[in-house]
């Protein structure tokens, strides 16, 4: 679990950093667009300020997407342009200003969205910080704590596995008695009659049918209802026979205390019936000695002395005072006697109380000597299991630390792997930053040549203005001059005007004829320096036609640079929205791994506190053993000084010195077994990291890669478009 979550936390790093880089790029990106903005700002403002002033000097035209103007746009023949065509391209530039502003909205929306995902990032990065003190507390007391639970929990699970193999064979002793009472049944149905067997017979076959038939034929549920009928009967009886037995029990007792132990009770039985028993011999003789002394009452005492001369066969003749005084000494002896027997009588029933007292006491100890016996075993038996856990916990203890200390040179790898990693994905971004200052630079090229150029078009738009103005003062001046003037120079003047009204609509004549050397400079000179005749105006009407062409071709490449530009935004802004996909997928999955790790953490801490519980009710119990046994101790006089002997010495034998030091050659190749099992897991863990770090970057260079040369590609085709332009101007 610990391997997983540090490879979880790195490949959280990597995204971060790969996301953290992005991040800085497209700021710097922004940064550098908001000042070449605002350097075309200026620029234009302080453009506006000198043509408010006065016309600017022109200079020459910067180079075209950095390449050097030898195309020679303005030795070109010069075609007039109608209004039309210059309010579409007045109507496209528009256009193209409302999709860049566009685009630098979404542009800042984009800004946006990613400072929220910035801040989700470093909220992100806060939880992982504290997730990660609270589950790696390796140094100080936290990671003996830290040791200490694992160790709790390792013998928690151990006991665990104890308990289970218990109730293990618990049930396999179930079994096997519910095996011995099957066979007690078959038993019982053999012992039976023929019918009786054949109804047995199919009492007990539909065990042997179930894998036969199917569950819900009737015949097998017939035989499973008549199956457990004669459960049932059997169970009656066993309780039936219990009871006969106690009886018996409780009858031989009773015949015992009647007859007597040394009796025998099959002679008894041989006997014929003239044989009484204690209690029928006592009752006689307590009715004989009844009515002996009624018999005594009655008589006085002459029928005393009558009586003993009968006895003694001297009735005719008179007793002698001699004999009186025997008779006296006789009866007082009697007396005597008979208060002896009623004492002893007494004597006897206390001692029999008492012998009855004892024998119950003498069976309770005997019953708490077993019980005291089995508990001593047990606990012998929790001893060694104590003492074999020991063993084990201990080996589990070196294992741990073993495993800790190879974790330890993990992490210090890992933390190598990954300061290599930041430095490699330093230097990619110190390539891409450099790619993207170049890109840059281009686009603010561009840029200040499409400000140039608009410059340029609002300069020359102003001059055809004014142009326009002079040429409709020079038309009425014209004809003026033309009504004041004499019928016969007529056909001149209208020879002369019909270049003037050829020279409202050059665009068929201007295209054959041969390109023209001259500017826009001459242009505008020629048009202030008009003179009021024919010959001026149709120069002048030629010189307006070629500005117009000019202006017309350069407002065409304006259009075909702005579209250039506009397609290399486009592209851009798409890719940089599949870009913002993709970071938003790796938001995602790390926030679905974070919420994966926090349940863990919970799981795991629920875990902890349960087994917490059980180690403090396990202390609680090897607490009370102790208590048990000194209570033992202090019951037994002989054999508990020999079984604490017994336990000392076990403690001496498995304590830790007298163990020995050097494992088995089995238990160290287990070790080893998983020691090779966790670093391939490792090993796979750290592979997968590392590809899917690869793939992430791959993806994102195939990306920038797809980024520049669609650019590159939009750059090439305005180029070509542009040279296929000036080409086709060119044969024209």
């Amino acid at each position: 679990m610990v391997v997983m979550m540090m490879m979880m936390a790195a490949e959280v790093e990597e995204e971060e950093g790969a996301s953290d880089s992005l991040r800085l790029q497209f700021q710097t990106l922004q940064e550098q667009q908001q000042q070449r903005l605002q350097r075309l700002m200026e620029k234009k403002k302080e453009k506006q300020e000198e043509s408010s002033q006065g016309k600017p000097q022109e200079k020459p035209p910067p180079p075209t997407f950095g390449i050097e103007d030898q195309l020679k746009l303005l030795e070109l023949k010069e075609e007039p342009a109608n209004g039309n065509s210059r309010r579409l391209l007045e109507a496209e530039n528009e256009q193209l200003q409302d999709q860049l502003r566009e685009i630098r909205d979404e542009n800042a929306r984009l800004y946006k969205l990613l400072k929220e995902k910035d801040f989700e990032i470093k909220y992100l990065k806060k939880k992982r910080e504290e997730e990660r003190l609270a589950l790696a507390g390796t140094a100080g007391l936290a990671g003996d704590v830290a040791a200490t639970k694992i160790v709790e929990l390792s013998k928690r699970n151990r006991e665990l596995t104890a308990e289970m193999e218990k109730e293990r064979s618990r049930v396999k002793q179930l079994n096997n008695r519910i095996k011995e009472v099957e066979k007690e049944l078959q038993t019982v149905v053999s012992s039976q009659p023929a019918g009786s067997r054949d109804g047995s017979t199919k009492q007990l076959t539909p065990r042997t049918l179930e894998g036969i038939l199917p569950p819900e034929h009737p015949e097998l549920k017939a035989m499973q209802e008549k199956l457990s009928a004669a459960n049932i009967k059997l169970a009656d009886q066993r309780n039936q026979l219990q009871t006969v037995r106690q009886e018996l029990r409780m009858a031989h007792k009773v015949l015992v205390s009647e007859v007597g132990d040394s009796v025998n009770i099959q002679q008894l039985l041989n006997a014929t019936g003239s044989w009484r028993g204690r209690a029928q011999q006592i009752l006689t003789l307590q009715a004989k000695v009844r009515d002996l002394e009624n018999q005594l009452a009655s008589r006085g005492p002459e029928s005393d002395s009558g009586i003993e001369e009968e006895l003694l066969g001297l009735t005719g003749l008179r007793r002698a005072p001699v004999q009186d005084k025997n008779l006296i000494r006789i009866r007082t002896m009697e007396k005597e006697r008979k208060e002896a027997l009623e004492k002893l009588t007494g004597e006897h029933e206390a001692l029999q109380k008492e012998h009855a007292d004892l024998r119950t006491r003498l069976e309770g100890a005997k019953a708490r000597n077993q019980v005291l016996c089995q508990e001593v075993k047990s606990l012998k038996q929790q001893l060694g299991t104590l003492m074999e856990k020991g063993k084990h916990d201990n080996e589990l203890v070196d294992a741990l630390l073993k495993q800790q200390k190879h974790l330890q040179e993990v992490l210090g790898r890992l933390s190598q792997q990954g300061q290599k990693s930041q430095q490699a994905q330093q230097s990619l971004g110190l390539q891409l930053n450099t790619e993207a200052q170049k890109q840059g630079s281009l686009i603010g090229q561009l840029r200040e040549m499409v400000s140039e150029r608009e410059a340029k078009v609002r300069e020359l738009e102003e001059e055809v203005k004014q142009l326009t103005l002079k040429h409709h003062h020079k038309k009425q001046s014209a004809n003026i001059s033309v009504s004041e003037a004499p019928p016969e120079p007529s056909s001149s003047s209208g020879q002369l005007g019909g270049p003037g009204t050829h020279a409202v609509t050059p665009p068929t004549a201007g295209g054959d004829q041969p390109a023209r050397k001259g500017s826009a400079r001459t242009v505008t000179s020629l048009g202030h320096t008009l003179i009021p005749s024919s010959v001026t105006q149709e120069s002048a009407g030629n010189s307006i036609g070629r500005t117009k062409s000019a202006e017309v071709k350069s407002l065409q490449l304006q259009v075909a640079e702005f579209r250039a530009l506009f397609q290399a935004a486009e592209v851009e802004r798409d890719k940089l929205q599949e870009l913002v996909g993709l970071l938003q997928q790796r938001l995602d999955t790390a926030n679905e791994k974070s919420m994966e790790v926090e349940k863990r953490l919970q799981e795991e801490r629920r875990r902890a506190v349960v087994l917490e519980q059980q180690l403090e009710k396990a202390r609680l119990d090897s607490r009370q053993i102790p208590d048990s046994l000194k209570v033992t101790n202090r019951n037994k006089s002989g054999p508990a000084p020999d079984s604490s002997r017994l336990s000392l010495s076990d403690r001496r034998d498995h304590s830790p010195q007298s163990r020995s030091p050097r494992l088995p050659l089995e238990t160290q190749l287990q070790e080893l077994n998983t020691r090779l099992a966790i670093q391939l897991d490792e090993n796979e863990a750290l592979k997968a990291a590392l590809k899917s770090a690869l793939k992430a970057k791959e993806e994102d260079l195939k990306l920038y890669h797809e980024v520049m040369g669609q650019v590159k590609q939009v750059f090439l085709q305005a180029l070509r478009q542009y040279k296929q332009s000036l080409t086709q101007n060119s044969s024209s």
